[in-house]
């Protein structure tokens, strides 16, 4: 014990005790271990807590999430000493789970038991005659002078089985007829026989057989129907005649640009067509009358690329031009010119170039 040093005395117990007093060196010393202590001793508690948050064993709740979210939120752990100084506590990042992502699961995925998806009937192919031998052909709703006569490809089955023209439900001529105005009510299946004298509209097939299908005809079927069908509008003389069915249209245009080379022909396109039948003078007729050709897609509910709204403007351009037709301002003197057959000779019509 040196002699500067201060020395304390104490009792205890009635005995008498000495210590050296520590200078101011060593009490700060002294200060900075056990503050140093109370930082590491803090360090581990903090740190236990923070362990205590991503424990899930048992019910208690101070794990809920509640509870970790409160202990997340509390205030800082950052310990000051007399100098300011900071020690911080020691950081851990628990791992993390990786993320899922979720997908909504598919009308397949919803049900167990899933029906497979429905394929598309593969197209009819060829049907002989005595396929449909147990159905009857229809009779043509025809008369003089129409407006307009309707022709249709053949008669479906379900038309064929009724006696009526385009008689499925699926079927849009009718509705079509009176979305365009060429009809002002919707005529039933039924009621199809009115038409002649009720609204100058005529119905006949370029094919008399019934088929369940039109793929169940052959190409040569429809050219064999050519030359009666032209008789039948040399007889009758309608203003406008109208294919109901592409194919029709594509097969008449090409029988009656035959005498054309291939690359002088005119391409198909819905509508109007480029050729017209000029009808020859007769008791009752004057010479120069005329019918034109029109082309429509069928109506039939099973045909692709043209809608409802689709046809019914092509049937209300075919009533625009009806009145055009009527009034003299539809000029035909480009179009090419048919000679009607003769009527007691079913053979082609030899076409002819306007002069």
């Amino acid at each position: 014990m040196s002699p500067s040093t201060p020395i304390k005395k104490f009792a205890v117990n009635g005995q008498l005790f000495e210590e050296e007093e520590p200078s101011n060196d060593d009490e700060e010393e002294c200060l900075e271990t056990r503050e140093t202590e109370l930082a590491t001793l803090e360090s581990h508690k903090q740190f236990q807590n923070s362990i205590s948050r991503f424990s899930f064993t048992g019910s208690s709740s101070n794990h809920s999430p509640v509870h970790a979210r409160a202990t997340a939120a509390s205030p800082s752990m950052t310990l000051k000493s007399s100098s300011q100084s900071t020690i911080a506590p020691p950081t851990t990042s628990p791992r993390k789970r990786p993320r899922t992502l979720l997908t909504p699961p598919t009308a397949e995925d919803a049900s167990p038991s899933k029906k497979p998806a429905k394929r598309k009937k593969p197209a009819r192919r060829y049907s002989s005659p005595g396929v449909y031998s147990h159905l009857n052909n229809l009779n043509d709703c025809i008369s003089e002078s129409l407006d307009i006569i309707f022709c249709g490809i053949n008669p479906g089955q379900r038309s064929a089985e009724i006696g009526h023209h385009f008689g499925h439900p699926s079927n849009h001529f009718w509705k079509c007829l009176h979305l365009s105005g060429l009809t002002p009510d919707r005529i039933p299946p039924t009621e199809d026989f009115t038409l002649p004298e009720r609204y100058q509209l005529g119905l006949t097939n370029i094919v008399e057989r019934p088929t369940a299908e039109a793929t169940e005809l052959k190409d040569s079927e429809f050219k064999e129907g050519i030359a009666p069908f032209l008789s039948k509008l040399a007889r009758y003389r309608p203003r406008i005649a109208c294919f109901i069915g592409l194919r029709t249209g594509r097969i008449v245009l090409d029988y009656v640009m035959r005498s054309r080379p291939k690359a002088e022909r005119p391409s198909f396109r819905p509508g109007l067509q480029p050729y017209k039948l000029v009808h020859s003078r007769t008791d009752n007729h004057e010479a120069g009358q005329e019918t034109l050709f029109y082309c429509i897609p069928s109506t039939s509910g099973k045909t692709q690329g043209y809608q409802i709204p689709d046809k019914v403007k092509m049937f209300t351009q075919l009533g625009a031009d009806l009145a055009m037709v009527k009034k003299g301002d539809l000029f035909t003197t480009g179009f090419l010119k048919i000679v009607p057959p003769d009527d007691n000779e079913e053979q082609a019509s030899q076409p002819q170039d306007v002069p």
